[in-house]
């Protein structure tokens, strides 16, 4: 073997990004069901349709409530076992779900979709496992795993409806698949590099001293302008996709139409991970976010100004897309924001205030999920958006 024969060594965070695409992919693929479906299965078993949204408004809700534990335990145990742990709770979640369809009991329908919130904390980890894991290219690192949705998002839509129809009671075989994804999400998650077991342990190691206090911390600009960035990604992305399938069939889309938008959708919110990476490493991390929260606007302004079908899918599209560059280029800035003797002072707390956003907005989406709510709804996420471009301006030094 010559030297131009011997393989490049991969470095142990390109290693990691890598399988955390897979984590991510399993984990989106679970999600487009409940994004595509559980908004119109509320509808079904709730017993009036201003419930509807409730069963996936719990899955923030108990995401908030999860993520303090989860940074417990990654910084006791590393971040593979609570990755895999979380991951365990998707099983559950589907089966409890599957089960309350085919008994038609939204109570127990809305426990089997709350659990989902424990996977969705434990991914809003993979993010940061992979950032520190490449200190010196996070935000090409966050990108990547983000774009590990891509494929999920194109054939998750798909399958949820697919395996509505399998079972003799329909969408009880779509919340099975939920389970089988968990099943596999587990496994995988359970086999990532086993430097992930051990990247949290420099919270442990340095010096406590070394660690500022929350407050200087949270005096940072930066940190202060990712979180609301990816604050307004979480409430624009959440408030739109929950009422969307509702309004759009409202306006007179049927099932079919509600399915591609949410595809569409979720095309948006992945896909751009494969070229936002650049972006940033040429015009900055907090340009990139400002440009999500602009695309924002568009979605907004497509929702606020026509109920046509090419408005309702130009606003589904936007809204993902603007998520996908807000939430890298916020979450890039929240992570360049901590050494690694501080990150319990900064990741559960940016978490807990992009989850409640989340609520907020799935809330904010069950009184707006009519076709006259719809333009309201527009409106207000163009207001934010403006806001928080405002808010990530470059400073001048």
């Amino acid at each position: 073997m010559t030297l131009l024969d011997t393989p490049t060594p991969v470095r142990p965070g390109t290693r990691i990004a890598r399988r955390l695409i897979g984590a991510q992919g399993l984990h989106v693929l679970a999600s487009s069901v409940d994004l595509t479906l559980t908004g119109i299965v509320g509808a079904h078993l709730a017993p009036t349709r201003a419930l509807a949204t409730v069963p996936f408004g719990l899955i923030p809700v108990v995401a908030a409530s999860s993520t303090f534990v989860l940074s417990r335990g990654i910084g006791r145990y590393g971040y593979r076992r609570v990755f895999a742990l979380a991951s365990s709770s998707v099983v559950l979640a589907g089966l409890v779900s599957a089960t309350a369809v085919h008994l038609h009991l939204f109570w127990l329908f809305c426990v089997g979709t709350a659990i989902v919130g424990v996977q969705q904390a434990g991914a809003g980890y993979y993010r940061y496992a992979a950032a520190e894991s490449n200190p010196d290219a996070r935000a090409k690192a966050v990108s990547t795993v983000l774009a590990g949705g891509l494929v999920a998002a194109l054939v998750g839509p798909f399958l949820a409806t697919w395996a509505g129809d399998v079972t003799t009671t329909p969408y009880v075989g779509s919340y099975l698949l939920v389970a089988l994804c968990g099943a596999v999400a587990t496994v995988w998650n359970a086999r990532l590099p086993r430097e992930l077991v051990t990247l949290a342990a420099p919270s442990r190691a340095v010096d406590a001293s070394d660690a500022r206090s929350r407050t200087e911390l949270w005096r940072q600009p930066a940190l202060l302008a990712g979180v609301a960035a990816t604050c307004l990604a979480a409430v624009a992305m959440m408030s739109m996709m929950t009422a969307g399938p509702l309004a759009g069939m409202d306006m007179g889309r049927d099932e079919g139409q509600a399915t591609l938008a949410v595809q569409l959708h979720m095309i948006g919110m992945f896909a751009p991970g494969f070229v936002v990476a650049r972006w940033i490493g040429r015009i900055g991390e907090r340009r990139v976010a400002a440009l999500g929260a602009l695309v924002l606007v568009v979605a907004g302004a497509a929702a606020a100004v026509s109920p046509d079908t090419w408005a309702f899918l130009v606003a589904m599209t936007a809204v993902g897309v603007g998520w996908n560059l807000a939430f890298s280029g916020g979450s890039a800035m929240i992570a360049g924001s901590y050494r690694p003797s501080e990150r319990g002072r900064v990741q559960p707390v940016a978490e807990l205030v992009t989850t409640t956003a989340q609520v907020l907005g799935t809330i904010g989406a069950g009184v707006l999920a009519t076709a006259t709510g719809w333009p309201v709804l527009g409106v207000a996420v163009v207001v934010a958006s403006v806001m928080v471009v405002a808010a990530l301006r470059p400073h001048h030094r």
